[in-house]
């Protein structure tokens, strides 16, 4: 029988050799060639084989620690879940996170695009999310290993980018609900969940008449050297298109007569847009680049890059000399603009080509004219109730005041 005396005096005898315990079956201790001493567990598995495993050093853990597990074990071997051996074998062949994202990218990922279920778009950015931040991160860890713990230090590390941070972890959360789906992982232990998000200001710039005007001479001097990125920007900022949705335009897309364009593939779906008379006169207008099919092309035929386009625009601003503009807000500009003439949700949300009436909402909330209105109109009335005045004169030399 082990006693903690017999372990600590046992020594080796040149070859190994096992001093079973008399009060758990099974338990023994084993002691090596050169001395080492470790508890091990003599078993039977679902098949009937014998089975040796190793639950610990000797000075790991006590003996009254190893009765105690092996009892646990056995218990566990009897009510016909894996044995220790097995669960050794399992952790070992487990895959990594850098496994799991190889699924995603290369099965999962294009099966949805196939279904029209995600953007070719979103897997780039998903992409690049994953070698700049997720990978480096988590890559060679066993996806089964990953808590809490190390998702917060990821997003700790990122708090300076609060976007990328967000953008980050809802694509580790994506990841890991797969990885439950897929087994890999149990069910309910997504480590994302809990993990605080950072809060995102809303973007809400947009270009006044000014703005407008200087952009659009600046356009019109870089038209000659990149006509195709020029009209697709005129485009954007006639219909509110946005610039990727401009330029997958083919010409077989365009209804001349109709003035609509059929857009395949936007972040709603396929759609039809209205465009203006003025939009369409310039599209007639734009050359047929080689025969190709696209019709904002360069001179290989190939569409116009984003990149490409965004470049053009920063050029553009430079040197308009306006500043803190993207693309993206020519569209906003366009729903302001419609908001504040007084187009209803409804029809907003149709123009800008959105799912729902909330990103409408929000731009007839940013179209703040009759808002200033609503509030001048009342609280006049209420001042005027109470007896309160503001003399024009002292407020007119205040505005004088501080434009001076």
């Amino acid at each position: 029988m082990l006693t903690e005396k017999r372990i600590r005096d046992a020594k080796s005898t040149g070859k190994t050799r096992v001093i079973w315990d008399g009060q758990v079956k099974g338990l023994g201790l084993r002691i090596s060639e050169k001395g080492t001493k470790a508890f091990v567990l003599d078993y039977r598995d679902a098949g009937g084989r014998k089975r040796r495993a190793t639950l610990a050093r000797a000075g790991q853990i006590s003996l009254a620690e190893a009765r105690d597990k092996a009892k646990r074990e056995l218990i566990s071997i009897r009510e016909g879940e894996a044995g220790p051996l097995v669960r050794r074998q399992e952790a070992k062949a487990a895959p990594t996170f850098a496994e799991l994202w190889e699924r995603f990218d290369k099965e999962f990922a294009p099966e949805r695009i196939k279904l029209g279920r995600m953007a070719e778009s979103t897997l780039k950015d998903y992409r690049k999310q994953a070698r700049r931040y997720l990978l480096p991160a988590f890559g060679q860890r066993r996806v089964v290993d990953l808590c809490r713990a190390d998702v917060e230090r990821l997003a700790s590390s990122m708090v300076e980018t609060p976007s990328q941070r967000n953008r980050t972890l809802a694509l580790a959360s994506r990841l890991f609900t797969l990885a439950e789906h897929w087994e890999w992982r149990s069910q309910h232990t997504n480590p994302v969940r809990g993990v605080m998000r950072a809060r995102e200001e809303a973007r809400d710039r947009t270009l006044s008449g000014a703005e407008l005007a200087s952009i659009g001479e600046a356009l019109e001097s870089l038209a000659g050297t990149y006509p195709a990125p020029v009209a697709a920007i005129r485009l954007c900022a006639m219909s509110g298109m946005r610039i990727g949705e401009a330029l997958a335009i083919r010409w077989q897309d365009i209804d001349f007569e109709a003035g609509r364009v059929t857009l395949p593939k936007t972040k709603a779906g396929r759609q039809v847009r209205a465009i203006p008379r003025v939009a369409v006169a310039m599209l007639a207008s734009l050359p047929r680049v080689n025969g190709s099919e696209w019709a904002f092309s360069g001179t290989r035929r190939a569409a116009v890059g984003y990149r490409h386009a965004r470049d053009v625009f920063a050029k553009a601003c430079e040197r308009a000399g306006v500043e803190g503009v993207t693309l993206h807000d020519l569209r906003r500009t366009v729903a302001t603009n419609a908001a504040a003439s007084g187009v209803g949700l409804t029809v907003l949300r149709d123009v800008l080509g959105h799912r729902t009436t909330a990103m409408a909402s929000r731009y007839a909330r940013m179209a703040d004219s009759a808002v200033a209105a609503a509030v001048e109109a009342t609280g006049g009335a209420i001042a005027g109730a109470m007896g309160v005045s503001a003399p024009v004169a002292d407020l007119e030399a205040e505005r004088a005041r501080r434009r001076g």
